[in-house]
């Protein structure tokens, strides 16, 4: 009998904790209920799965600007346009063109001023325009919540291509890798940065030589047709 009531006692109070921890919770429910009640709709935003649609859209890139970054001797500054056509919201093929402004840096100057000897008068076949055309992979997408209130559109891509590259001297056949990344303000309208490296195999004096020219652009998209509201 003492038994039994002991563990009547252990029950019954398993009972009232459990019972006072879903009143507890219901509380906090309703709680949490009332303050998301109190928030603005101006300031609940809904997030949808896929902001727009690519599919048979037309990317045109009026104008690109950017550089080589990394050249020791040479400086060089570069601007272009780009036409994109989406055949689906993962695969599209694309036309870029490259116009290539070249300054020398004072590396060698530097050199010479310290130099004895005479002059260091590197020959650089300086990048003139590149034409080329290849392919885009989108294999993801996704959004940024920017201080929780604008939220970005944004997917990485893929590149691959070929085309001609011209130096000062002569042309030369050229392929690239590279990679992009795009931010959707609108659905018709997006911030693009790409990175591509255009490498061919220069001739000059010396020989021959692998000549990798690694870019850096950014620049404004615009698509077409523009998607129904």
């Amino acid at each position: 009998m003492h038994l039994s009531k002991q563990l009547f006692r252990g029950i019954a109070a398993v009972l009232v904790c459990f019972c006072a921890y879903g009143v507890a919770d219901e509380n906090l429910i309703e709680k949490q209920l009332e303050e998301i009640g109190t928030i603005p709709n101006r300031e609940v935003i809904a997030v949808q799965k896929k902001y727009t649609r690519k599919d048979w859209r037309h990317e045109l890139t009026p104008v690109s600007l950017g550089g080589i970054p990394f050249g020791t001797v040479r400086r060089t500054l570069t601007s272009g346009l780009g036409y994109t056509l989406h055949w689906s919201d993962s695969f599209a093929t694309e036309a870029n063109f490259i116009y290539t402004k070249n300054f020398l840096s004072s590396f060698t100057d530097d050199i010479n001023n310290n130099n004895p000897s005479p002059n260091i008068r590197p020959q650089i076949q300086n990048l003139v325009l590149v034409g080329s055309a290849g392919i885009q992979l989108t294999p993801w997408y996704g959004k940024m919540a920017t201080f929780s209130r604008w939220i970005v559109y944004v997917e990485p891509f893929l590149a691959l291509g070929v085309g001609i590259a011209k130096t000062d001297l002569r042309d030369y056949f050229t392929f690239y890798p590279g990679i992009g990344i795009r931010a959707f303000f609108r659905e018709w309208v997006s911030l693009r940065i790409d990175f591509r490296n255009y490498i061919y195999q220069e001739t000059s004096s010396d020989g021959t030589s692998l000549r990798s020219n690694f870019t850096i652009s950014a620049s404004l998209s615009f698509w077409l047709p523009k998607m129904p509201g």
